[in-house]
């Protein structure tokens, strides 16, 4: 049984499935396969190395850290956010490939105002000159996370105009753009990978419950977590 079945066996009152994304950036061809092969029985829709999924906190950092062990912590970049669930929808597509899955349920149009705060912004255009010019758009305003995702902090306002802008050099049905809304800036943690220097980021690469969970895959007979205001990396749920 893996960490993460072994985590969704666990009492977990008080917890609710919530939406995560997991995007990475991983150097070695052969590690991005591994890791996708993991994600691939949890993961409902996203782009080639963003996958959103729908899981408990407990799930959420067990799935983590069994990606950890996957990568190089000195070359790669491993990420984990967790949606807001506030207004229209946590997800906002400004065009996608294929059919969107069961997080279409979540998804929305790109709506004319945008509330302020914090967005991660995630990309999968095809063409390389359509690449760059997206990249150039993004990186104005974004802080940059990975190859292809973006955070953005600040005014609904300026993110819009950011992204109708970037609406105008994509290619519906060949290109892939997302936005996702984070409820603070605290909900988005680096697993491993270097941190950008913004006030409110997280860098949890051994959190206290990451090790309690790697320690169940010796015990099996180890109680899991009851309090999740208490032992989870997460906290207590919030929208």
């Amino acid at each position: 049984m893996s960490l993460i079945e072994r985590a969704s066996t666990f009492h977990r009152s008080g917890f609710e499935r919530t939406p995560f994304v997991f995007s990475y950036d991983i150097s070695s061809p052969k590690q991005a396969r591994a890791v996708r092969r993991c994600l691939r029985r949890w993961r409902l829709d996203g782009q080639l190395s963003v996958h959103e999924v729908i899981l408990t906190p407990p799930e959420a950092e067990a799935l983590g850290v069994e990606l950890v062990d996957l990568v190089d912590p000195k070359t790669d970049s491993l990420i984990l956010f967790r949606l807001s669930r506030r207004g229209d929808g946590p997800v906002y597509a400004l065009s996608s490939k294929t059919p969107l899955m069961l997080f279409a349920q979540r998804m929305a149009a790109l709506p004319r105002y945008l509330h302020d705060g914090c967005y991660v912004v995630a990309y999968d255009v095809s063409h390389p000159r359509r690449l760059r010019r997206i990249q150039r758009v993004t990186s104005e305003q974004g802080v940059f996370l990975q190859r292809s995702v973006y955070l953005f902090r600040g005014k609904g306002s300026e993110l819009s105009a950011m992204l109708h802008r970037a609406e105008q050099v994509l290619t519906q049905g060949e290109d892939d753009m997302r936005v996702y809304a984070l409820s603070a800036p605290d909900d988005l943690w680096f697993l491993c990978g270097a941190v950008p220097p913004l006030t409110g980021l997280v860098n949890h690469p051994a959190p206290e419950m990451w090790q309690r969970l790697q320690r169940w895959t010796t015990n099996p007979d180890m109680e899991g977590p009851r309090n999740p205001a208490s032992t989870s990396l997460f906290g207590a749920n919030h929208g």
